[in-house]
């Protein structure tokens, strides 16, 4: 098993199960997330010159980072916050989500952070398939 890429991404993630926003507002937020995880994780896979095969079996981590005093979330509120991070990445690898080569791993941690209120920590893993 081998580390590939890590990459940070800016997207604030919010509890999507637990939000109350205007349809328009919540499709623009989700629209936004998926977006920058497609363009951020494209250019993180060209910058290492690395290409997925389709055939390797992917661990992809995602990890929302927060503030040291900020609200967690609980696991079923931090996979749906992160559903449209998760649909950018499988994008850029150009696959579907639930590809059966892909195991998605949601986590969350505290870190020093000043301005922005969270982001999140992406880091691909390779495995071997035997």
């Amino acid at each position: 098993m081998k580390t590939v890429i890590t990459y940070s991404l800016r997207n604030e993630i919010v509890s999507e199960a637990n939000r109350h926003d205007f349809w328009a507002r919540k499709y623009q937020r989700v629209k936004n997330h998926r977006f920058t995880a497609k363009t951020f994780s494209r250019i993180a896979f060209e910058n290492a010159g690395w290409h997925w095969d389709g055939k390797t079996n992917l661990t992809v981590s995602m990890t929302r980072v927060i503030k040291k005093r900020g609200k967690t979330m609980d696991d079923d509120n931090l996979a749906s916050g992160l559903k449209a991070t998760r649909d950018g990445i499988s994008d850029a690898l150009g696959t579907a989500d639930n590809n059966p080569y892909i195991k998605w791993v949601c986590n969350q941690r505290r870190g020093d952070l000043s301005v922005l209120k969270s982001y999140v920590d992406v880091v691909i893993t390779e495995e071997d398939n035997g």
